[in-house]
């Protein structure tokens, strides 16, 4: 058994382009994030540029609330696409199939404070299973996590 799976966060540096499956009519977005990453050797910092491509329900959200600019977390699949282009180059070009995406940039303008932001996260591809149990532990921990005076651990 294997697994693909990954999580990165970045700043849009191309914003997010909807558009629709021809045969099916289902809503696909796509935008490029910017991940910066250390050198080991040196220290020095460079960016890599993925590709982050989301489906449906999830599409329609990051294409409404997402801009060129913001930072986002996306969690997802990767992909690793070879191909050659027209004048005989083999390109690899490496993307995310987003399963989840958050935009952070409202988290950090708003100072992370869980009271005063009524935002929840942007979006996930698929709704969680429990239903009220779920709904009830998840109440639990935004209390908890609410409060700056004391730490729940």
């Amino acid at each position: 058994m294997s697994l693909s799976k990954i999580v990165l966060s970045g700043r849009v540096v191309r914003a997010p382009e909807k558009r629709f499956t021809p045969n099916t009519n289902v809503a696909v977005t796509e935008f490029t994030i910017g991940v910066d990453s250390q050198n080991r050797q040196d220290q020095s910092v460079e960016t890599n540029f993925v590709k982050v491509i989301t489906w449906r329900d999830l599409a329609e959200r990051c294409a409404a609330d997402i801009k060129k600019g913001d930072v986002v977390c996306v969690d997802g699949r990767l992909q690793i696409n070879n191909y050659q282009t027209q004048d005989g180059q083999k390109k690899r070009e490496v993307e995310i199939d987003a399963s989840a995406v958050e935009n952070l940039s409202q988290t950090v303008a708003q100072g992370g404070r869980g009271q005063e932001r009524e935002e929840k996260p942007m979006a996930k591809a698929s709704a969680p299973a429990g239903g009220k149990k779920a709904a009830a532990e998840s109440e639990d921990l935004d209390a908890i996590f609410s409060s700056e005076d004391e730490i729940p651990f």
